[in-house]
Order: C-alpha cells, then sequence, then structure tokens
C-alpha cells in the first residue's frame, strides 16, 4: 500500500471534501485518503491529501509554516469576511490607506489572539461554526492563540482600494481575520478578494497537480505521490541503519547515538523529530536519557 502526500492545486469553488472524494475515486477506494488542513471554498493553491498510511500525518502537516497570499479591497467588511459574503458595513477608505497599513501590520506579528471568522471550520459544542451560522444560528467565537511569521505588502495593480498581502504564519491562523481586523482599524472594512496557499513547508504549488488532471486525467496518480521520506526533512530529521530501523519498528526507542543527522528542518526538534529508515518513516521525541521515542512509525510501501 503506498503511503505518502498527495499535492493538489485547489481551485476556487472547490471544497476541500470534494477533492478527497475525488481522490478515494480515482484510487478506486484500495486505501484510506485524508488531508493534511482543509483550504477555504472560496480559496486556492495548495491542498496537501494524505494517501495510505500518511493518514496519520496529518497533524504533522498542519504544524508547518504556510505562505499565502491575499488581494483585499478596503471599503466593505462582508459576513464571510470574503467576497461570497454579504456586506454588513461599508465606510470611506483614508486617502492614505497604503501607508496606514504599512504601520500596523506589525501588530499582526508573532504570538497573539486571534478571533476566528463565523464562516470557518472551528467547532462550536461539536458542530463546525460554519454549519451553524449558514442554518441561521449565532455563533460567538472567542479568540485563540496563534503565530504569524511575516505579513507585508506586495506590489498592487488592481485598484487604488485593492492591495496585496503576503503572510507566512502557523496553524489555525486566518488570513480572512487579519484582512478584517485591518478593516476595522482603519474603519472602513475590508474583505478579501482573492486568497492562494503558496506553500505549506517545503511543500509548493508549483509541485502541484493540476485539478484538471486530478479529476479527470489518466495517468496513474501513484506517480504523482510524493515520498514520506522527503516529507521528513521539513522537521528535525535522522537516518537510521537496518538494524536500528527494524528496532524502531518495534516501537523501541533507540540511542541517539545509533542514528545520523540528515537535516535541520523548519521546526525546532522539541515540536517532534523525524526519523527515516530503508522503508521506515518514524516520528517522535528525544528524550532526556539521550534517546528516540517513536510515536508514529510509517511502513513504507518500497525502499527508497
Amino acid at each position: 500500500m503506498p503511503s505518502g502526500l498527495l499535492l493538489l492545486n485547489k481551485p476556487a469553488g472547490v471544497r476541500s471534501t470534494v477533492c478527497v472524494a475525488i481522490a478515494k475515486r480515482r484510487f478506486q477506494r484500495e486505501f484510506k485518503i485524508g488531508h493534511g488542513g482543509t483550504l477555504d471554498s472560496t480559496a486556492e493553491g495548495l491542498l496537501v491529501l494524505l494517501v495510505g498510511g500518511a493518514t496519520r500525518t496529518s497533524d504533522l502537516v498542519m504544524s508547518l509554516p504556510k505562505l499565502y497570499e491575499a488581494t483585499f479591497l478596503l471599503g466593505e467588511e462582508r459576513s464571510t469576511d470574503d467576497y461570497s459574503g454579504e456586506t454588513v458595513f461599508t465606510g470611506k477608505v483614508p486617502d492614505n490607506a497604503c501607508d496606514l497599513i504599512k504601520a500596523i501590520l506589525p501588530a499582526f506579528y508573532g504570538a497573539r489572539i486571534q478571533t476566528p471568522p463565523g464562516i470557518s471550520a472551528v467547532r462550536v459544542d461539536g458542530k463546525r461554526a460554519h454549519s451553524l451560522v449558514r442554518s441561521g444560528g449565532n455563533v460567538s467565537l472567542s479568540g485563540r492563540p496563534v503565530f504569524v511569521r511575516s505579513v507585508s505588502l506586495l506590489p498592487s495593480e488592481s485598484g487604488r482600494n485593492s492591495f496585496n498581502l503576503r503572510v507566512v504564519c502557523g496553524k489555525g491562523t486566518y488570513i480572512r481575520s487579519i484582512v478584517r481586523d485591518i478593516g476595522r482599524i482603519l474603519g472602513c472594512g475590508a474583505h478579501i478578494l482573492r486568497l492562494i496557499r503558496k506553500r505549506t513547508g517545503s511543500l509548493s504549488v508549483d509541485q502541484a497537480l493540476s485539478f484538471e488532471e486530478f479529476q479527470n486525467g489518466e495517468k496513474d496518480l501513484r506517480s504523482r505521490i510524493y515520498p514520506l521520506s522527503r516529507f521528513a526533512e521539513n522537521f528535525y530529521c535522522y537516518e537510521a541503519d537496518a538494524e536500528t530501523t527494524r528496532i524502531l519498528q518495534t516501537g523501541v526507542a533507540v540511542r541517539l547515538s545509533s542514528l545520523r543527522f540528515a537535516h535541520e528542518g523548519t521546526l525546532s526538534p522539541l515540536r517532534g523529530t523525524a526519523v527515516r529508515g530503508n522503508g521506515l518513516f518514524s516520528f517522535g521525541r528525544i528524550v532526556r536519557e539521550g534517546a528516540y521515542e517513536p510515536k508514529i512509525n510509517i511502513v513504507l510501501e518500497e525502499t527508497e
């Protein structure tokens, strides 16, 4: 059974759940299909689908930093915080809006408390917030801690009140909320016109399968599976020889001295450590005794 990632360039207007259903059909329901974090139906770009044993890496994919680019419009706040919603507020756009935006962007850096949009996947009493809102319910969401590594304005030729934003952020961050809050600070309202996820860790939309080929292509999707041995490079990563790999497969901790350092990755080893062996992807933690303790072991289809 193959275990790996399928990188898809999802178009706007298609739900992530639909993409999972298409993948199941294309793989003839031979094995499990999941995802590494949904992408709004109104957004486009990189959607990471998980194939086979890689469905167990969902939390790992979601833990990676993500790069988004967004185009937003000042002057209107909408119920969904993007172009798909109804206008709930309009305001006069300041003449010096560009300078004001640049001045307030540093307030979004680092760890902060963010209130998610009402139309979101956040759970309220066991149900998704977007389901409650669309069924006519009132949802009051509390703020949640998020982390924004960087946020900056990009050159824009879309129009006087339209701006382009680039954001690198951690898990659970809503770009729609950032844009909404920019509009509220300026007092004129704002909403997203276009949102693209460009990267998740080292995984790029440039590597992704087009939706047309994904949905109707004749080529076997197995050839487009991104191997877990390469995915491991996103984390603090070691390599194991054949004997150490055999021990890890039993779920037993091994001494760090028996592993060879391979990659630093993008996250601190305190967040977890990957080990790749011949036919094995392992993820776990370094314990105080100087050992690696596996938490997830995924046997790969073939050696790489």
